[in-house]
């Protein structure tokens, strides 16, 4: 059965909003310091390599996830552990497994839930007893999330739903109910309906649309109370109704209004947010092995509805791109703390790109071989930590000098 196509009520969505505002950019000292961002990168203030730290596991970091506090760091390997990092002095904090699995857990990625007491995982499950030749590795079996308890240690949540590997995370309060979406490897993107205390699981929706085989990441839609979110699926962005856990339609810098009112009474001059996306490009070059057309990070602005039963737009702002920049690798993931994007290579690079001008204005090459699976910045932290697959390492960057870039950001 083909789902009912959705139309969109901006003046539900305004109420929605009212009832559950955002808490985007509140990340903590922004409001007390606003220049203990990263502010500014150039030559005469590029990021230089925190000496001394020793993020690392004995297995490949595939991710990284900040705590809402933005003072813990936690790095997620190939190993099935989760390592917690305090960013005062980058020392290990506390390491979690599961240890009563008694197959091979990997972990891709995770969260912590908004009361910070526990934290939700995901990857791949392995057999431990059986091979798989078409893969060349252990057979994957199905991949659950996984909720611990950060007091004692221990899963007390397993979440079954995926076939294969759980590529992102997302926690989300929608008309005063918890949730965790998630996505995977399989094409599905679930919602799951967790209890108010996010350690007992009340339902689930697979959100089918028959067309998806590869789901990736997703980011809530700002100003629409979670209703609204954008997917990375396949080769495009479609945007889903999260309510009726739907598709809405695959998606082909001024300031936006600051109230759904206003949008509604000026239809011209609409809602609207921006987002990044960045894709994997395909093979057809030097006998399927090299990608002709260069890869690229896109800045896009989704410009909402302002009259009932209009349709999203998705307008393309700007792209970036640079002959150092090569990220055909579905695994690596960009990032931005508002004026930067931090951009993983597969050759050990990372790109850093002005989102205002388009112009990459800095290079880091700490990690020898193959860098590149996540950055993590906070808006309200002067550091960019990247993490490295081959060399199961993560690495913190700060700007040489801080007061300099904070000069420089105010003239």
């Amino acid at each position: 059965m083909q789902p009912i196509p959705l139309k969109v009520n901006p003046a539900y969505v305004s109420t929605l909003e009212t009832d559950a505002p955002d808490s985007y950019w509140e990340d903590p000292g922004v409001h007390e310091d606003p220049n203990s961002m990263i502010a500014y990168i150039g030559i005469d203030c590029p990021l230089e390599l925190v000496q001394g730290t020793a993020i690392s596991d004995r297995s490949p970091i595939t991710g990284m996830t900040l705590s809402p506090d933005g003072t813990m760091l936690v790095t997620f390997s190939n190993s099935g552990s989760a390592c917690f990092w305090d960013l005062d002095d980058f020392s290990l904090v506390q390491v979690l497994r599961d240890t009563k699995e008694e197959d091979i857990d990997e972990l891709y990625v995770g969260r912590f839930t908004p009361n910070s007491r526990h934290l939700v995982v995901g990857g791949k499950l392995k057999d431990r007893q059986r091979w798989s030749e078409q893969d060349e590795d252990n057979h994957i079996l199905p991949c659950p999330l996984k909720v611990f308890d950060l007091e004692t240690g221990q899963v007390i949540e397993r979440l079954e739903g995926h076939e294969e590997e759980v590529l992102c995370i997302k926690s989300a309060v929608f008309k005063g109910q918890n949730y965790f979406l998630s996505t995977s490897q399989d094409g599905y993107i679930i919602k799951w309906h967790v209890s108010k205390d996010w350690t007992m699981l009340l339902d689930r929706n697979w959100m089918r649309d028959g067309v998806t085989c590869m789901a990736f990441t997703v980011s809530f839609l700002p100003h629409t109370g979670n209703k609204y979110f954008v997917a990375a699926c396949d080769d495009n962005i479609r945007l889903y109704d999260f309510e009726h856990a739907q598709v809405v339609r695959c998606l082909d810098f001024p300031q936006p209004p600051a109230s759904w009112a206003n949008a509604i009474a000026e239809p011209d001059k609409p809602m609207f947010a921006y987002l990044i996306s960045r894709g994997v490009e395909m093979l057809d070059a030097e006998n399927s092995t090299v990608n002709s057309i260069p890869n690229t990070v896109r800045l896009h602005k989704l410009v909402y509805p302002s009259v009932f039963g209009q349709p999203f737009r998705l307008e393309e702002e700007r792209r970036y791109h640079h002959e150092m920049y090569r990220s055909n690798s579905w695994l690596i993931k960009v990032t931005s703390n508002g004026r930067y994007v931090a951009a993983p290579t597969y050759d050990g690079n990372v790109c850093l790109f002005n989102l205002e001008t388009g112009d990459m204005v800095g290079i880091l090459q700490d990690h020898d071989g193959m860098a590149g699976c996540a950055c993590a910045a906070s808006p309200a932290a002067q550091w960019l930590t990247v993490c490295c697959c081959r060399h199961r390492s993560s690495r913190c960057h700060l700007p040489s000098t801080p007061e300099a870039a904070a000069d420089l950001c105010r003239r």
